[in-house]
């Protein structure tokens, strides 16, 4: 079974995480403690602290993560913990959310980038595209 870590407890890290929560160990973390609490059918690990400390990194098991997922607010951070788990821990598989898309070159080609922005922006254009054609 992979090991999946999850950086975000928030909306989105809490459906991922419970998503691969079926077929994966799921580790969610955030700085913020009192999150956990909203984490609703959520049933896997979870663990307060700082993502950006290496020492944390390594005592959540970095080293034996399959799946590293940073979710954060903060583009800053997401693309900083996406650069430390390609370059020290060599994580198979990373994503990453940025609000800004056009920052995705400052990532690794092997990153995954999730653009909520972009996304929107490609749902609305192809409804659109189905309405013309109705």
């Amino acid at each position: 079974m992979n090991n999946t870590i999850v950086i975000g407890a928030g909306r989105l890290g809490g459906t991922i995480a419970r998503s691969l929560n079926k077929e994966s160990n799921v580790l969610i973390v955030d700085k913020n403690k009192n999150k956990f609490s909203k984490l609703q059918d959520y049933s896997g690990f979870v663990e307060a602290g700082d993502a950006t400390d290496l020492e944390f990194l390594e005592k959540i098991g970095i080293r034996r993560a399959d799946r590293f997922i940073a979710v954060t607010d903060d583009d800053n951070v997401n693309i900083f913990l996406a650069d430390v788990c390609c370059r020290m821990y060599n994580v198979k598989e990373i994503y990453i959310k940025l609000k800004d898309s056009r920052r995705r070159v400052l990532v690794d080609e092997r990153v995954t980038c999730i653009c909520p922005f972009d996304l929107s922006l490609d749902f609305f254009e192809n409804a659109k595209a189905k309405e013309v054609k109705e």
